[in-house]
């Protein structure tokens, strides 16, 4: 199987502020040498993903990785809301013969949003071992040994630097060597 991924996220996913070719989604794509489509767009929620889902299809990936739920935090979500649009994404991918990737969306230094977060990420950590898909834990990047979120990776306690982003891309090609690289376990 040719693999070809499509990140569908964010402006985490975009890689602003710099733009798609400072972005993990660049990175990761060079380091490994697959074709990634960065489909990350400033401001998208995750019911906003799940909308524009069909774009993703245009370019018949083999993989979707979904990074996404920060600007839902930022609009304070609740849970329910963000699991319908994550489960939505991920039955919508299978049902074209696309196999999902989870990605854990990274942390942030403003405390009520990290909670929200917190939810978040581990819900998608649940649903990725119950449903056995991949799942890239993007947050852990951003964490030192003693959990304390690293703000030094980011531009503004939010959005990743350049060092955040090679350490994004860095963590994704340690968890996307599932078995036998290039190939995932599907």
């Amino acid at each position: 199987m040719k693999i070809k991924l499509y990140a569908l996220g964010d402006s985490i996913t975009y890689g602003f502020p710099y733009g798609p070719e400072f972005s993990w989604v660049r990175i990761l794509a060079q380091k490994t040498g697959l074709t990634i489509i960065n489909g990350g767009k400033n401001g998208d929620t995750t019911a906003l993903m799940l909308h524009r889902l069909s774009l993703a299809f245009n370019y018949n990936p083999s993989h979707l990785l979904l990074l996404g739920g920060t600007n839902d935090a930022y609009w304070a979500q609740d849970l329910r809301t963000v699991t319908k649009n994550i489960k939505g994404i991920c039955i919508r991918c299978l049902e074209h013969k696309i196999y999902p990737i989870l990605g854990t969306p990274t942390p942030v230094g403003e405390p009520q949003v990290e909670g929200i977060l917190a939810e978040y990420r581990a819900f998608i950590q649940e649903i990725a071992k119950k449903e056995d898909i991949p799942l890239i834990p993007f947050h852990k990047a951003f964490l030192d040994e003693d959990n304390r979120f690293k703000v030094e990776l980011t531009t503004d306690g939010c959005h990743p630097n350049f060092d955040g982003y090679r350490a994004m891309a860095e963590l994704a090609l340690i968890k996307l060597q599932i078995p036998g690289y290039p190939e995932l376990k599907f």
